[in-house]
């Protein structure tokens, strides 16, 4: 505990804390590295699972270094806001469940590229229920792993609130698209 505290209190720790340019920098970084990771890897995801059938998956495989690029950011930017209060986070289980998300992502994820562009590589992308099921997979390991890192800085009440509300909020969700996701053309016969 004694490292811990004194990585918080480096010399490099207070003076990010204390300068709101950097620190909004680093955030502001993490949230780009999210965006190049989980927001193209949803966009494929949805992509698998049919919605937006005319956006050809070919091309999603361009992106990945992309993803890898937004991946590097956030492990940077992750362990400079881990270093910040170490004492504080490494003792809330809330960042071994967003980090065992993040690890289940990059596998599912790398999963899915081998499963959609591995060798040997046809010229039309087999969509099967098995890629389907990791779009699925891939879908709430993110949803799980960027609650868990926005609830990090609550207190366990407010913790379990806002778990509450997204359970509730993405069966409500699901539950819609079930219900008129054909009709607006969100989901496929099949």
């Amino acid at each position: 505990m004694d490292l811990l505290q004194a990585i918080e209190a480096s010399a490099l720790a207070m003076w990010i804390k204390e300068s709101s340019t950097i620190y909004v920098a680093i955030l502001a970084s993490h949230t780009i590295g999210l965006a190049f990771l989980v927001g193209i890897s949803s966009i494929l995801a949805f992509r698998v699972l049919g919605v937006t059938e005319s956006i050809p998956i070919d091309p999603f495989q361009e992106f990945f270094p992309l993803m890898y690029a937004g991946a590097a950011i956030n492990v940077f930017t992750g362990v400079v806001l881990l270093g910040l209060y170490p004492a504080d986070y490494l003792v809330d289980p809330t960042i071994y469940v967003k980090l065992a998300a993040i690890l289940a992502a990059i596998v599912i994820l790398r999963r899915l590229k081998d499963a959609l562009y591995g060798v040997p590589h046809t010229t039309q992308v087999e969509l099967s229920g098995k890629t389907r099921q990791m779009a699925v997979a891939l879908l709430i390991v993110w949803l799980i792993a960027t609650v868990a890192g926005r609830v990090m800085a609550y207190s366990t009440p407010t913790k379990l609130q806002t778990a509450a509300a997204t359970v509730i909020f993405l069966a409500a969700g699901i539950g819609l698209i079930a219900m008129f996701g054909r009709r607006l053309r969100l989901l496929r016969d099949s």
